[in-house]
């Protein structure tokens, strides 16, 4: 059985679980409030993320 730490919430957000890893964490956010509003937020940051260009990221010249 795989191990579920608290700790994998980032990794799960992103998508760097293995399938074993990720069935695991999905079973644990059934009953972990904290875990899943951490997932939530991580997701949420994501999408902010994704929306940023590199060439924003730049200082001006």
């Amino acid at each position: 059985m795989t191990e579920v730490r608290h700790e994998d919430v980032a990794a799960y957000a992103l998508g760097l679980l293995s399938e074993e890893e990720k069935t695991a964490f999905e079973h644990h956010l059934a009953g972990c409030g904290s875990c899943a509003a951490e997932v939530g937020s991580f997701t949420a940051m994501g999408e902010l993320i994704k929306g940023v260009h590199p060439d924003d990221l730049l200082p001006s010249p």
